[in-house]
């Protein structure tokens, strides 16, 4: 019946594009997103990269190097015309420093979950991967750490140390944090994290592959914008913001704002999930943002 509600509101609801719409969001705290203090690292600390932004690799003449050399991989900020041997790609995961204070240099910290979740991954792998599922089998990857504090099957809170920062298939010593969900395909990390808040009501087994390690800089099926050798930096022209529909077809929740439909999608269906005795219907809608 979940199911059939969500999938049916989809078929009903209208895509709107309206310019000038920017949703609120009155269930959600100020800032849902994942931030270094959430994850236990000390003030000074910010995101240095976010998620589905363009970035140029360096690669052999043909497969990304790993681990890319000094000042790469970097954002795209505006038009940039690729060099030989270099390779854009959108970035699905976000980057935090990892500075045990502001201006020092970077050094290993250990962090802390952030999420309650079963550990499926701890540590291991080209990467350094520590992987946590959360409720719903979407998965949040830690990259590049330097030691977990977790073994695999543990119960994390999002006060656990999960593990200590580092640079393991990297360049630089930081924090990478990237989500999947349980059909392996990316979505955003900051939901993914907004959706790890809830606790486990019963005990969770890991869905299928859960502990298996992603490419941080496979393809995702979002292309860069290349035009003659020149990279641009990757400007969504719509968001996709999902909204719980009641009485009238008037919207009496903005669940929130995402880049991609899929994200869109797997909020509603999350929220349909838990509330399973309303009946109102759950849509996402596309929405052009100004200026794009």
């Amino acid at each position: 019946m979940v199911l059939f509600r969500h999938w049916l509101a989809i078929g009903l609801s209208v895509l709107t594009t309206v310019s000038t719409a920017r949703a609120q969001q009155p269930n959600v705290p100020p800032d849902d997103r994942i931030t270094p203090d959430r994850l236990g690292l000390p003030r000074g600390n910010d995101r240095t990269s976010e998620p589905f932004i363009t970035r140029i690799y360096k690669t052999d003449g043909g497969e990304i190097l790993r681990p890319q050399p000094q000042n790469y991989p970097f954002p795209v900020k505006s038009d940039y015309t690729l060099k030989e041997n270099e390779k854009p790609r959108v970035h699905e995961g976000l980057d935090i420093s990892s500075r045990p204070g502001p201006g020092l240099p970077p050094q290993p910290l250990d962090f802390e979950a952030g999420v309650y979740g079963l550990v499926v991954k701890a540590g291991d792998g080209p990467w350094g991967t520590i992987s946590v599922q959360i409720r719903d089998g979407t998965v949040l990857q830690y990259l590049h750490t330097s030691a977990s504090h977790v073994k695999v099957g543990d119960v994390v809170a999002p006060d656990t140390r999960l593990g200590t920062t580092g640079r393991k298939g990297a360049g630089a010593i930081h924090l990478h944090v990237q989500a999947r969900d349980k059909h392996d395909q990316a979505i955003s990390p900051d939901l993914a994290f907004r959706l790890g808040q809830k606790t486990l009501a019963t005990p969770i087994k890991p869905e299928d592959d859960a502990g298996a390690d992603f490419d941080p800089d496979q393809f995702l099926g979002i292309e860069p914008e290349v035009v003659n050798g020149v990279v641009r930096p990757y400007r969504p022209r719509t968001k996709w913001v999902s909204e719980v529909i009641g009485g009238g077809g008037k919207v009496q929740i903005v669940l929130g704002e995402f880049p991609t439909y899929r994200d869109a999608s797997h909020c509603s269906l999350d929220w349909s999930l838990s509330h399973p005795d309303d009946l109102r219907l759950t849509r996402e809608r596309e929405v052009k943002l100004e200026g794009r």
